[in-house]
């Protein structure tokens, strides 16, 4: 073969090339991040006033997660024995810290309270009330139903005593088949998670302040 005729194959393997990869530069990344968001303000703060419960200080943690649900992807059950990733819908942050996160945030509002602290705390700023809790599953289904199932325990820091242990199963559905409405009834779980706290905190401070013939804790 001619040199000249080499040269314009290689010229055109190289123009190939290059329109290949600059197709691949071009195409748009598919991915799609969301958060878990926490409870309004505005439908929570009358009804934390109304109590008359004064300022207390919660620590949230440990909590624990389920291997399954530390990934980016978002999972989906799909049977009892299997699940599926979405290829293209992720989490904006690493799941359990954005539970965590957003757990304290609605906590703050339901017990009308900027004392919150995240485990693992200094010894000096112990809690008045500690909250464990290990996750088992927090996922959606394939009938867009948001599934939230934790054990958590409500414990006196101080004394180490267990005030509370219970099992929590809730389940809210999505109200459309898409990623974005299955966070929102995802949120809406775990907001309905921190009321069940919620209450058990302020009935646990209550029985603190009868059994000491005084007002709710300081602490």
């Amino acid at each position: 073969m001619h040199r000249s005729g080499q040269s314009m194959i290689a010229i055109t393997l190289a123009c190939l090339l290059l329109s290949a990869c600059t197709g691949l530069s071009a195409r748009p990344d598919p991915s799609r991040f969301f958060t878990l968001t926490p409870v309004t303000p505005a439908q929570e703060t009358d009804a934390a006033r109304s109590s008359g419960a004064r300022p207390l200080s919660i620590g949230i943690g440990p909590i624990t997660f389920p291997g399954y649900l530390d990934r980016e992807q978002m999972v989906t059950r799909v049977s009892r024995h299997r699940f599926d990733l979405s290829e293209n819908d992720r989490w904006a942050e690493p799941l359990e810290e954005n539970f965590a996160r957003v757990l304290s945030q609605n906590l703050s509002v339901l017990l009308h309270t900027d004392r919150i602290l995240r485990y693992p705390w200094h010894p000096d700023q112990r809690p008045a009330y500690q909250i464990e809790i290990e996750v088992l599953h927090f996922e959606p289904n394939q009938l867009q139903e948001a599934q939230l199932m934790a054990r958590w325990n409500l414990i006196d820091p101080n004394t180490k005593k267990l005030l509370t242990t219970q099992e929590s199963l809730l389940t809210r559905q999505a109200t459309a088949k898409s990623a974005e409405a299955t966070v929102v009834a995802l949120s809406e779980a775990l907001g309905e998670l921190s009321r069940e706290i919620a209450d058990a905190v302020r009935a646990a401070d209550r029985s603190l302040g009868e059994s000491l013939g005084d007002q709710p804790s300081l602490r």
